[in-house]
């Protein structure tokens, strides 16, 4: 067991009370302690359809995703013990380049699950967990479950805890790489067995690895936006291997006057988040499913864009009039960038861009990321003839469109798919996996991708996760 070995735990979990334990420690002993029992059935059914999609998300970004090709190749290049797989290309190199590797790949496409409040939950559930699990060697689907169970849950109350105060996780920094550094550490320390003092530990060396300026964001969406969830997941793997071999961080995370929420946040979040129904109450099962490639907050634009392009004659709109609430000005602005992105990590955040293309596809999809879908000229010439007007007043997406005969149509999506109150169906998701699958590097075949799902949908009753990997690669499933 090159990385270290697995400790036994006992079956069920005690419960912990709150608040009287300080969240760091509630957090540790949860993470150390959560056992497979301890998930109810709707979250064991909602980690394996987070498994489902960041792992189709990452194979497709492995030809698609900005940065990552670079990504894969600097981490080949580092190499190391061959231990853990990079996946979509099948090369094992040491766990944390594994996990970087593929904590890039996850996110590369904005096509990973997020919740509204809890945050970037698919950067976590797959990447740090796997690379670890595979390097320990026989880890059953069971345990992996609840390795990621207890990333995405700490990551969870970690962003809930911020959002709950009306105040946006994302500020200066971007909370999807910053707040998930802390449930990869957790989540690699399951698999390595730490126990409540060495997830302590692992969380302390979380915080002295943080980052995640939001300026890659706010200056246009350079190639490297598109990997930020590579960081957090080798950060997490280093975290908990350093205290699986006895460096000791015991500080306290969050608190004042330096931890988490006093240094980014001002001392702003509602600590009782990170503790109250902590190992019973779940909030990672408010987790969405992204029905299109982007940045969530362009879903409903993208919606009602689809509607109103369905059977339209796109090469007869003459403009194009988006009302959008302020907040979205980063989505809409600089309008000229905006309009024409130059890469896809850019095209994922624009709304101009993507109204633009649901207008003449009717949908928005992988390929339209792709060099050829990013050069569309009739979906240029649209844009180009797009405007965003912001009002604080506004609720949803307004899109209306202007014909050359004067005639005008008008689409107003408040809630879109994928939100909680309208989930993507199974259905939809499994299309979706068999749609990533089709661009990956290695192409799967049909069959393959079936098994993919049937294992996936019996994760629990695995008895090695490495046999995922391999079928992955479009290898033999046993491995």
């Amino acid at each position: 067991m090159p990385v270290g070995a697995k400790e036994s735990r006992e079956n069920m979990m005690p419960p912990i009370p709150a608040p009287e334990i300080e969240p760091t420690r509630a957090l540790a002993r949860f993470a150390a302690e959560l056992a497979f029992d301890d998930l109810p059935a709707p979250v064991v059914a909602t980690l394996k359809r987070m498994v489902l999609d960041s792992l189709g998300a990452a194979l497709a970004a492995s030809t698609l995703g900005d940065g990552c090709a670079e990504t894969m190749a600097v981490m080949v290049g580092l190499g190391g013990r061959p231990e853990s797989t990079i996946l979509g290309l099948g090369t094992k190199v040491a766990a944390p380049n594994a996990a970087f590797a593929n904590g890039a790949l996850v996110h590369a496409l904005n096509y990973d699950p997020i919740g509204t409040e809890i945050g970037h939950l698919g950067v976590v559930c797959l990447a740090a967990p796997l690379a670890v699990a595979e390097a320990v060697g026989g880890v059953s689907g069971a345990e992996f479950l609840v390795a990621s169970a207890v990333a995405c849950e700490t990551t969870a109350r970690l962003t809930a805890a911020i959002a709950r105060t009306g105040r946006r996780p994302s500020g200066k920094y971007v909370s999807g790489q910053l707040l998930n550094y802390f449930g990869a550490a957790v989540g690699a320390g399951r698999v390595l067995g730490l126990d409540a003092a060495g997830m302590h530990s692992a969380l302390g060396l979380a915080l002295m690895q943080m980052a995640g300026s939001r300026q890659i964001v706010l200056a246009g969406d350079p190639p490297a936006k598109a990997i930020y969830g590579a960081f957090p997941n080798q950060a997490g793997v280093l975290a908990a291997l350093l205290s699986k071999q006895g460096l000791v961080a015991d500080c306290d995370v969050f608190g004042p006057p330096a931890g988490l929420y006093a240094m980014i946040y001002d001392g702003d979040g509602d600590m009782s988040v990170l503790t109250e129904g902590l190992g019973t109450d779940f909030l990672l099962n408010e987790v969405g499913f992204k029905p299109w490639p982007t940045s969530n907050q362009l879903h409903p634009f993208i919606e009602a864009a689809g509607e109103i392009g369905s059977g339209l004659d796109s090469s007869k709109i003459a403009e194009v009039a988006i009302l959008a609430h302020s907040d979205l000005r980063p989505w809409c602005e600089p309008l000229e960038v905006r309009r024409h992105p130059e890469n896809a990590a850019a095209a994922a955040n624009s709304i101009p861009f993507c109204v633009a293309k649901a207008l003449v596809g009717g949908d928005v999809t992988l390929a339209d990321f792709s060099p050829q879908g990013l050069n569309d000229a009739a979906v240029s010439a649209i844009a180009g003839r797009t405007s965003c007007r912001l009002d604080d007043g506004v609720s949803g997406a307004v899109v209306e469109v202007r014909m050359g005969d004067g005639r005008r149509l008008e689409a107003h999506v408040e809630t879109p798919l994928g939100h909680p109150s309208r989930p993507v169906s199974h259905e939809r998701l499994v299309e979706k996996f068999r749609d990533c699958c089709g661009h990956g590097a290695q192409r799967l075949t049909a069959d393959h991708v079936e098994r993919l799902i049937a294992l996936i949908d019996d994760l629990d009753r695995l008895d090695d996760i490495a046999r995922l990997v391999a079928l992955a690669g479009g290898g033999a499933e046993s491995s």
